[in-house]
C-alpha cells in the first residue's frame, strides 16, 4: 500500500487534467480548438513512442527502477507549472509534448516492481490491487474538478492544485518506493514457460512414436496478433474518449461540471471492476477476457450514436450507461493485458507494451478529433467501434494460439 501512494496523488493530478486540458485548449486558448487539441495530444503521444522503449530498456538495464519513478514525476511537475505560464498554442503544444515523454517514464518500472513483489500466479491480483488504488486518484481528481468548476472556480485555478498534486506525488514516492532486493520472478516465468514448450514437444513425439494422432501444435504465441490487437483497443479508446469532453459540451450543451460528472461515473465503474478484479483474479482467464472486452466495448460505442435521436433526458442516460459499463470493462481488460505483456515480452523490452499503447493513442488522438470536426461525432463513434471490432479479431488470433500453446 504505502508503495503507491505517491502515484495515488499522481492520478489525481491527471484525473483532473484528463478532462481540464481539452476544454481549456478549446475554450480558452485563442485559436484553440478540436482539431488543435487532436494535434497536439497526438504528436506528443509519438513522439513520447521511441522514449517508451528508451525508459524501459534503460530502466531493466540498470535495474534502477526508483530513479525513473522520481524522474517522471519530477520533470512532470516541473513542465506543468511551465504549462501554466503561456497561452501562446505553440508553445504549450511543445511543453505538453514534454509532459507526455516524462508521463511514460515511470510506466515499465512500475511494471516491473508489480510484477517482481508479486509471485507469477498473483500478478493479476498485483496488478488489480495497483490500478483499483490508482483508479480511486483518478475518480478523486474527477470529483475534485466537478466541485471546483460547480464552486466557479478558474482553469488556472485548477491548473495550480494540478501542480501541486504533482509535487505531493513526487515527496511521497520518494519516501515509500524502494527497488526490489531481488529481480528473478520475470526470469522464473520465461524459464517455466520454456519448459512447458519442451514439454509440449516431448508429448507430441510420444504419441507419433505410438502412432497416436494429436491435434495440437507446438507453436509459440502469435505476439503479432496481440501487438495488433493492443494497437487497435488503444487506438479506438483514445479515438473515442478525446473529443468526447467536447461532445458533451457541443452537442448537448452541458456545462463544464457536468461533463466531469459524466467522465467520474466512467471511473467509477472502472475502479469498481478493479476491485471485483482484485477479489476474484483467480477465476478471470486473461485471453478470453481481453477478447470479450474488446467486442463489447464496440458495442457500447456504437449505441452512442442513439444520443443524436433521444430526448436531454435519455440522451444523458444513455451516456451514463455506456460510460459506467465502459469504464467497468476496461478494468478487466487493463488488468489482463498487464499480466500478459509480463508473460510474453521479454525482459529488457519492458517498454514495448508502453510504446504500442503510445503508438495507437497516438493516432487515436488525431484522427478521433478531426473526424469529429470535419464530419459529425458518429463518424468518430463508427471509426471507434470498428478499431474496437478489429481488436477483437487480433486478441481472437492471439487466443486461439496462446490456447495451443498452453
Amino acid at each position: 500500500m504505502r508503495l503507491f501512494i505517491g502515484f495515488i496523488f499522481h492520478k489525481i493530478s491527471f484525473g483532473l487534467l484528463s478532462v481540464l486540458l481539452p476544454l481549456y485548449i478549446t475554450q480558452v486558448i485563442s485559436g484553440g480548438n478540436l482539431s488543435v487539441w487532436g494535434l497536439i495530444a497526438s504528436m506528443a503521444t509519438f513522439i513520447a513512442i521511441p522514449f517508451s522503449f528508451l525508459w524501459g530498456y534503460l530502466c531493466d538495464a540498470t535495474r534502477r527502477y526508483r530513479f525513473f519513478i522520481l524522474l517522471s514525476f519530477a520533470s512532470v511537475t516541473l513542465l506543468l507549472y511551465l504549462f501554466s505560464l503561456t497561452t501562446d498554442l505553440l508553445l504549450l503544444g511543445i511543453v505538453y509534448a514534454f509532459i507526455v515523454v516524462f508521463q511514460v517514464a515511470y510506466e515499465p518500472s512500475k511494471n516491473v516492481l508489480i510484477a517482481e513483489n508479486y509471485s507469477h500466479r498473483d500478478w493479476k491480483r498485483g496488478f488489480a490491487f495497483y490500478a483499483a488504488l490508482t483508479e480511486f486518484g483518478w475518480v478523486a481528481g474527477l470529483f475534485l474538478g466537478f466541485l471546483l468548476t460547480l464552486w466557479g472556480f478558474s482553469s488556472a485555478t485548477l491548473l495550480t492544485i494540478c501542480i501541486a498534486l504533482s509535487i505531493a506525488s513526487f515527496i511521497l514516492s520518494a519516501i515509500f518506493v524502494n527497488d526490489p532486493a531481488l529481480i528473478f520472478e520475470r526470469g522464473m516465468v520465461t524459464i517455466e514457460r520454456s519448459f512447458s514448450l519442451v514439454q509440449r514437444g516431448v508429448e507430441l513425439l510420444a504419441r507419433l512414436n505410438f502412432n497416436q494422432h494429436d491435434s495440437g501444435e507446438l507453436n509459440r504465441e502469435n505476439v503479432y496478433a496481440l501487438c495488433f490487437g493492443l494497437m487497435f483497443f488503444s487506438l479506438a479508446t483514445s479515438m473515442f474518449f478525446t473529443p468526447l469532453p467536447i461532445f458533451f459540451a457541443q452537442s448537448l450543451a452541458l456545462p463544464t461540471s457536468t461533463i466531469f460528472a459524466l467522465f467520474l461515473i466512467n471511473s467509477s465503474g472502472c475502479l469498481i471492476g478493479y476491485v471485483l478484479m482484485k477479489r476474484n483474479h483467480d477465476n478471470v482467464k486473461e485471453t478470453s477476457t481481453t477478447t470479450r472486452v474488446s467486442l463489447l466495448r464496440g458495442i457500447l460505442v456504437f449505441a452512442l450514436l442513439f444520443v443524436g435521436y433521444l430526448s436531454y433526458t435519455w440522451a444523458i442516460l444513455l451516456s451514463i450507461i455506456v460510460l459506467a459499463l465502459s469504464g467497468f470493462v476496461y478494468a478487466l481488460y487493463s488488468v489482463s493485458v498487464l499480466s500478459l505483456s509480463m508473460e510474453v515480452i521479454p525482459r529488457g523490452k519492458t517498454g514495448l507494451f508502453t510504446a504500442l499503447l503510445g503508438a495507437g493513442s497516438a493516432i487515436g488522438c488525431l484522427s478521433g478529433p478531426i473526424i469529429a470536426e470535419n464530419f459529425d461525432f458518429s463518424y468518430t463513434f463508427i471509426a471507434s467501434a470498428t478499431c474496437f471490432l478489429l481488436s477483437f479479431a487480433a486478441f481472437k488470433i492471439f487466443t486461439s494460439r496462446h490456447t495451443e500453446f498452453l
